[in-house]
């Protein structure tokens, strides 16, 4: 609708320029007449002699003929034309100096004036006024053709455009089309779903990103389920043992004596320091566990810990060295998570080592960052096995297997305390033989 509009009125521009050429023939010629009859007061020129001449103007410059101007004025198609004028002509107005109508339509707003001149001296006006509409057949027939061109034109250029685009959308369309469904697939839980990635751009990597959610979201699927597996497990096995040991002692088959009861109660405190770390764990998971950070006696409560510990190894036949700093060191952190984070590296270690036995723990500073080394004597674990040993629920097989208890989630603990302290703790072989856990608090963690 725009370009129809458009072209009719570059149309009607386009025959307003040719009526301009016309009235300038017609300006012309009668500034000839006028000369040649050496008259300068248009009021005197007859009504005929103008028609005659607006008529013959479009055929004819007076100037350029040898012919005079009277021949053509008074010549028998200059009187066809006299009663027949064209739609040009009938716009045409002779004015006076004053603007007013002398022959033709009267002056509007929308007339423009001409001015006629004679020896540099303006004499009167043409008038002329805009078309608003084509009038001419032919006119209105360029225009129609002109229409259909440019429809025809503009039909044909968007089926090209269409074409040529439909390779170019479905280029672009089709990986959107595919993580849109990728996604859809991903919200119904079917994490196994994979794109294929065939391109290097930033839609490819797009579809890298998607693979990439989808395996991680795939491997936290399977680790929730063994994580549920692995505490029904761990969860079980107490509950069992203190279920038949009841059950035998209803029955007659064991009696009631301090042994059982020591055997139960034991059970009991393994089943309730397993359900405590796995609420510490769970609370570390959703945020909801809180530090409450002070200035702690991090020498204290390592000699606090070696007290508790001293025995049990004692007992298993495991001989316990400490290497500690004359002086205190002090550090900011949580007293009742640091002694949680040591009780689990030291029964660790107890747990795991053969009698007979040695564990070593070093206690130094090095340009306020806090070093703490525990290393244990045979058995130790593979390369591999030491990379999982933070694991939740992990336990190597071989040396340090089940056969010692405990859930796996000791070591997995004392990470996220160390982490939670700004800290890290690593494990390596240990040249004792066993492993070497080396825990490092960094000076933000420190207390001045």
């Amino acid at each position: 609708m725009t370009n129809h509009y458009m072209l009719k009125t570059s149309l009607i521009e386009y025959v307003d320029q040719r009526d301009q050429l016309h009235l300038e023939r017609i300006k012309k010629n009668l500034q000839h007449v006028l000369t040649q009859r050496g008259e300068s007061d248009l009021s005197q020129m007859d009504e005929v002699t103008w028609k005659n001449l607006v008529g013959i103007s479009s055929r004819v410059d007076f100037a350029e003929t040898m012919v005079p101007a009277e021949v053509f004025l008074f010549h028998p198609f200059s009187e066809f034309k006299r009663f027949h004028p064209d739609y040009t002509e009938q716009r045409l107005s002779l004015m006076s100096t004053e603007r007013q109508c002398i022959f033709g339509n009267e002056a509007s707003n929308r007339t423009l004036f001409l001015p006629i001149e004679l020896n540099n001296q303006k004499i009167g006006y043409i008038g002329y006024t805009h078309r608003e509409e084509l009038t001419e057949s032919l006119d209105i027939q360029l225009e129609q053709r002109q229409r259909e061109l440019i429809t025809y034109s503009v039909a044909f250029l968007v089926l090209i455009t269409g074409l040529l685009l439909l390779p170019i959308a479905h280029y672009f369309i089709h990986p959107i089309l595919a993580v849109t469904q990728g996604m859809r697939a991903l919200t119904a839980g079917r994490f196994d779903t994979r794109l294929k990635v065939n391109r290097r751009d930033e839609l490819g990597q797009l579809l890298q990103d998607f693979n990439h959610l989808s395996k991680s979201l795939e491997k936290n699927q399977q680790s929730r389920n063994q994580w549920i597996a692995d505490i029904s497990h761990e969860l079980r096995t107490p509950l069992t043992i203190i279920r038949g040991d009841i059950e035998a002692m209803k029955d007659g088959v064991r009696p009631l004596n301090q042994q059982t009861l020591d055997n139960l109660h034991s059970e009991v405190v393994h089943l309730n320091r397993l359900i405590d770390d796995l609420y510490q764990i769970a609370l570390n998971d959703v945020g909801g566990l809180r530090y409450q950070m002070q200035r702690v006696n991090f020498t204290g409560l390592v000699n606090s810990a070696l007290a508790n510990f001293r025995q049990q190894a004692d007992i298993k036949g495991l001989k316990l060295h400490a290497r500690l700093p004359e002086q205190d060191l002090f550090l900011l952190g949580d007293s009742d998570r640091l002694q949680q984070m040591l009780a689990n590296l030291l029964a660790n270690s107890i747990a795991y080592t053969d009698a007979p036995g040695e564990i070593h723990l070093t206690l130094t500073e090095n340009k306020k960052v806090l070093h703490l080394v525990l290393e244990d004597t045979a058995p130790s674990v593979s390369e591999e096995a030491m990379q999982h040993l933070f694991e939740r629920f992990y336990r190597a097989e071989g040396s340090r297997n089940r056969r010692f208890g405990g859930a796996g989630i000791g070591l997995a603990l004392v990470q996220q305390i160390a982490q939670a302290h700004q800290g890290e703790v690593t494990v390596s072989a240990s040249h004792i033989g066993g492993l070497k856990f080396t825990l490092t608090l960094p000076q933000e963690a420190y207390a001045s």
